[in-house]
């Protein structure tokens, strides 16, 4: 996951309640005659299409880079989006070897990417970590990650921190590291409390962390958890119950937050957007991203994308969701969530 969110997948916003749909614990949307949440397709991504990509967020902007693109290539190439200008641009080359599964987060004012794999043999993993200054565009090599090399790592932001765990090594993994960029040194946390697991996802709500989903030898993990940083406290909120967990379980999901709520999207084999409300701690069904009742439909399912949190053009908070893979295919479409609108009918 991988989010991304101000840092890899979170942002640390205040959300508005999306209106209209019935939310008693786990719920389900009623019908879909006046859908909130429209999507609209951006820029594309100006390089290669790929999936398995790391990235962050800076100062409203979105930076992604590494990945494995259709010629099952791992790139270094490098990019930034501004989501008012609607455009990329190529920024100095990664500059550790070509991965994919590669973790990134951004704290301080600084992005950084590392771990992943250079192939799909177990010496191929990767412990290195890089630091991003958009102010200079130069990277700068940091203290290895001390759990080790691994790939598809959970990881998220604080203001002040950003932290890495989980993953897989040869091993499933519920270790949890920050790193700090003021002592440029990292920490060992309190170890992920919810069974080991990779292809992870982490939203960040007013500084708090939520990590679920994911999964353990071949089993989809149905539990979700919070993580106070100041606290260094994980705590168990409810399980996805089951007659929901079809809907949302799954691996290399996006998640993106908006006016105080955060959403999970697509992921292996599901094309559902769901939201959570950190105040209720509840799920709502928000619509089937992939149904053809719509004008707009962004290509589903797809997995191993990556999403931003960002404002648009007219400062309103949006959800951005671009590359991922769908079979052989590697996408270099990028797309814009709007939870404010209702999402526009097919003709």
């Amino acid at each position: 996951m991988r989010s991304i969110t101000k840092g890899l997948r979170s942002a640390n916003r205040s959300w508005m309640m999306i209106a209209g749909l019935a939310v008693i614990g786990f719920s389900c949307k009623s019908n879909e005659d006046d859908v909130l949440g429209n999507w609209v397709r951006k820029a594309d991504l100006t390089g290669p299409g790929r999936s398995q990509a790391a990235g962050f967020q800076i100062d409203n902007k979105g930076y992604l880079g590494t990945g494995l693109d259709s010629d099952n290539n791992r790139r270094k190439d490098f990019w930034s989006y501004d989501p008012v200008k609607d455009t990329w641009t190529l920024l100095a080359e990664y500059p550790g070897a070509a991965r994919a599964a590669g973790s990134g987060f951004s704290a301080g004012g600084k992005g950084y990417i590392g771990l992943g794999s250079t192939s799909g043999n177990a010496s191929s993993r990767l412990a290195d970590f890089f630091e991003y200054d958009p102010a200079t565009n130069k990277w700068t090599a940091i203290a290895d990650f001390p759990g080790g090399a691994r790939y598809s790592a959970v990881s998220f932001s604080t203001p002040t921190a950003g932290f890495v765990g989980t993953g897989y090594d040869g091993n499933y993994l519920n270790d949890m590291y920050s790193y700090s960029p003021t002592k440029k040194a990292w920490t060992l946390a309190a170890n992920f409390r919810g069974p080991k697991r990779r292809y992870a996802i982490s939203m960040v709500i007013n500084n708090i962390a939520y990590v679920g989903c994911g999964e353990n030898n071949g089993i989809k993990q149905t539990d979700w958890w919070s993580y106070d940083p100041t606290a260094d406290k994980w705590t168990q909120e409810l399980d996805f119950t089951s007659d929901q967990r079809g809907s949302i379980v799954r691996n290399n999901a996006v998640t993106f937050v908006v006016n105080g709520l955060g959403y999970l999207a697509f992921g292996d084999g599901n094309t559902h957007l769901w939201s959570f409300d950190p105040q209720t701690k509840l799920w709502t069904d928000v619509q089937d991203i992939s149904s053809n009742t719509f004008k707009y439909i962004p290509t589903t399912p797809r997995t191993g994308a990556i999403s931003f949190s960002l404002k648009d053009e007219n400062g309103e908070e949006a959800g951005y969701v671009t590359t991922g893979t769908s079979g052989s295919i590697r996408f270099d479409d990028n797309w814009k969530f709007e939870p404010k609108k209702v999402r526009v009918k097919a003709d």
